[in-house]
């Protein structure tokens, strides 16, 4: 009898370890129970950090560049802040410092010619006295009609003179002063500053490199941003200024921004449509060109069915039910990147698949691992 018993008990040892080792033996399946919770309609779109304002400092004139101080040093490279007006650098050009040298000095000329006064005019003051003698001699008539008459003309011909004179120089001076004017303009347009308080963030030219007019040897952009969305335009019709999106940043992982529309741009490229958000509050070490992914919040419905994204396979999914992989159909309500709400073909803590769908058959007998939502 007690042969038995020990062989009975050996024999259950050894089928309970069979089963083990079967159970052991299943695929495991990562699933997730369907439970209640809110249920998020999101329209889906990739977004882009970017600059409020970008200024692009042109080379307004062709010639060899000196970086300022701090650039040339390397003290101040890309990323670094700049206040508005501070040098970057600056073009010297040797033929526009000679036109300048030259046009002060011929400015400097004609300004003294000016205080001078015209050339002809000790020769008008002389005549002038010796007629008013004339005309005072001309009453005692001690002096002729003609000889007053002749000096009378040869004062008016001088008078004459000196008008002409007088506005030929002030004329030289206008001039000489234009071309100084305009030759300061262009010194002025070889020094590049930054136009706003902001972030220098291209450095495009090297210390005594030679550069053209219109070329971008610095680029500068502003400390505040913007976040740049881009939706399918099947989709663009559900967005409205005003709406919530949840951001990820790719630089971010794992946490979760929040961000209003503030505008959807008329016009598409690609087959999609450009919206613009603000950021409610954005990450103190937030960088332009930063890209992530958003879903703007287009609707919610409250204590809804709801399973991972990643379980749906379009209106089906694979469920388990006692260790047994079974498909099921479904009928999906709201949908974001995360979530789903499922309105029919699933009840409340059935099990999804929702992972490696595809390696997965009808009846086969696994090993669930549970996961949260």
């Amino acid at each position: 009898m007690k042969k038995i018993v020990v062989i009975t008990a050996l024999l259950a040892g050894a089928g309970g370890a069979l089963f083990y080792g079967m159970f052991a033996a299943r695929p495991v399946a990562e699933v997730c129970a369907a439970q209640r919770g809110t249920a998020i309609s999101a329209v889906y779109g990739t977004v882009k950090v970017v600059a409020s304002i970008t200024f692009n400092v042109p080379a307004r004139v062709s010639g060899v560049i000196q970086l300022a101080e701090p650039l040339a040093s390397g003290k101040i490279v890309a990323g670094s802040e700049v206040k508005r007006g501070q040098e970057l650098g600056r073009l010297v050009s040797e033929d526009l410092d000679r036109e300048l040298a030259k046009a002060e000095d011929d400015l400097k000329a004609a300004e003294e010619r000016q205080r001078l006064g015209p050339q002809s005019l000790p020769q008008l003051n002389t005549q002038q006295a010796q007629l008013d003698r004339m005309e005072k001699l001309a009453q005692l008539q001690n002096v002729s009609a003609s000889d007053l008459e002749q000096l009378r003309n040869e004062v008016q011909r001088l008078q004459e003179a000196v008008r002409s004179e007088q506005v030929e120089l002030d004329r030289e001076v206008a001039i000489e002063r234009e071309q100084d004017g305009d030759l300061r303009d262009r010194e002025a347009r070889c020094l590049l500053v930054a136009p706003i308080d902001g972030i220098l963030t291209a450095v495009n030219v090297l210390d005594g490199q030679f550069i053209s007019e219109g070329s971008t040897p610095f680029v500068v952009e502003s400390k505040s941003t913007y976040l740049e969305g881009r939706v399918n335009e099947e989709d663009v019709g559900q967005v409205a200024p005003g709406m919530k999106a949840a951001v990820r940043l790719y630089s971010f992982s794992g946490r979760e921004l929040t961000a209003k529309v503030t505008q959807v741009l008329p016009t598409a490229a690609n087959q999609q449509y450009v919206i613009t958000l603000t950021m409610e509050k954005p990450p103190p070490n937030l960088m332009t060109g930063m890209t992530g992914e958003m879903n703007i919040i287009a609707g919610q419905h409250d204590g809804a069915l709801i399973i991972p994204s990643r379980a749906l396979l379009v209106d089906h999914v694979f469920v388990v039910e006692d260790g047994t992989v079974k498909p099921r159909a479904v009928k999906v309500g709201f949908r974001n990147l995360e979530r789903a709400e499922i309105l029919d073909g699933l009840k409340e803590g059935d099990q999804v698949i929702v992972a490696d769908q595809d390696l997965f058959r009808t009846g086969e007998h696994v090993r669930p691992i549970a996961t949260n939502m």
